[in-house]
């Protein structure tokens, strides 16, 4: 079973303020990873936020 993180989790890996990352993930940003609703909480894939850290670092580093 892959590990799944929530909304405070992820905000502290991007080091974004949660209310940005909640707003973001609503209207369905792409500058984040693509996350869930659980009721009224967002959730995301560990695998897809770290992929999404690896992509964003190989496009800066070009």
């Amino acid at each position: 079973m892959q590990e799944i993180l929530t909304q405070a989790e992820v905000a502290a890996v991007l080091r974004i303020p949660e209310s940005t990352l909640q707003d973001l993930a609503r209207r369905g940003h792409r500058s984040i990873p693509r996350g869930w609703k659980v009721g009224r909480a967002w959730r995301w894939s560990a695998k897809d936020v770290e992929a999404f850290i690896g992509s964003h670092g190989e496009r800066t580093a070009s």
